[in-house]
């Protein structure tokens, strides 16, 4: 009997005892430095499929080389992860997958966990996980920074919707919560938190100008009014710095609320910005 052959009466999950293959499934542009730290952290992994959209860095060249890594390139003008890793699920057709970026780790007690699920015979299909989130170099232990994002399930029963981006992926079966965290080494710098603002709010801003949610806070386009905007962008910063106490984090914690909010007014702009130019 093989690692998928149905047991229990429920497709895709294993006899008793027998492992299943665990694929990480990740999106890369211009890795080179991440790429080396990233791939030591998940060499217990069965096999890597990296999504290439464009490195010009030599990041694709230097996958390349490494055995347990499947490289393939997304076609040119696909520019949402959700999409490129939509790609590369597809290419895994047993066994589990493992959604990560390149400036995300596992840690030691979440690989035990994800060992012990690829292990199992539990008729679960996906599992959320914890993110703990370093902006600045810093741990952001407040501030509405403990979230958990579906990214490990069953390979052929979860995926991403198309053109939705900062979405969780779909999962068809039942789903439940690990409890050890994916380590998130986002923003190190202020440069970069800007440079990825414009670049997803300018692919956010299709979406949002069409009616549906989307964008940072899944919701749809403000009416074009400079009160709700402000309101909208203040109300964020409240919500981050006071309700969820980002001010016990110091000047990151103040930094980050700022510029989020900051993002906010920015992704609705470029949402307004992008219907006028497709009503002219």
């Amino acid at each position: 009997m093989s690692s998928t052959e149905v047991s229990n009466g429920n497709p895709g999950v294993p006899a008793h005892g027998l492992r299943q293959p665990l694929t990480v499934v990740a999106a890369m542009l211009n890795e080179k430095e991440n790429l080396k730290p990233w791939l030591e952290n998940l060499e217990w992994a069965d096999q890597i499929i990296l999504v290439d959209h464009g490195s010009v860095d030599g990041s694709l060249e230097q996958a390349r080389l490494q055995p347990n890594c499947h490289c393939i390139s997304a076609p040119p003008g696909e520019g949402l992860i959700e999409d490129i890793r939509r790609l590369g699920i597809a290419e895994v057709s047993e066994g589990w997958v493992l959604i990560m970026d390149l400036d995300e780790r596992v840690s030691g007690e979440l690989k035990s966990e994800i060992e012990a699920v690829v292990e199992s015979d539990s008729t679960v299909c996906g599992y959320r996980i914890p993110f703990r989130h370093y902006v600045f170099g810093r741990w952001l232990k407040h501030g509405g920074w403990d979230d958990l994002h579906l990214r490990l399930f069953r390979a052929g029963q979860g995926t991403y919707v198309s053109g939705r981006i900062h979405a969780d992926a779909v999962v068809e079966g039942e789903v439940e919560n690990l409890q050890s965290s994916i380590l998130h080494f986002a923003h190190p710098t202020l440069h970069d938190f800007v440079m990825r603002m414009n670049r997803y709010t300018t692919q956010s801003a299709p979406l949002l100008s069409s009616g549906e949610p989307g964008g940072l806070r899944k919701r749809v386009m403000l009416p074009a009014s400079r009160w709700r905007w402000l309101q909208a962008s203040a109300s964020f910063f409240w919500t981050r710095y006071i309700t969820h106490r980002g001010f016990r984090d110091g000047m990151a914690g103040f930094v980050i609320a700022v510029m989020l909010s900051a993002y906010l007014f920015v992704e609705q702009s470029k949402a307004w910005e992008y219907s006028l130019e497709t009503q002219s």
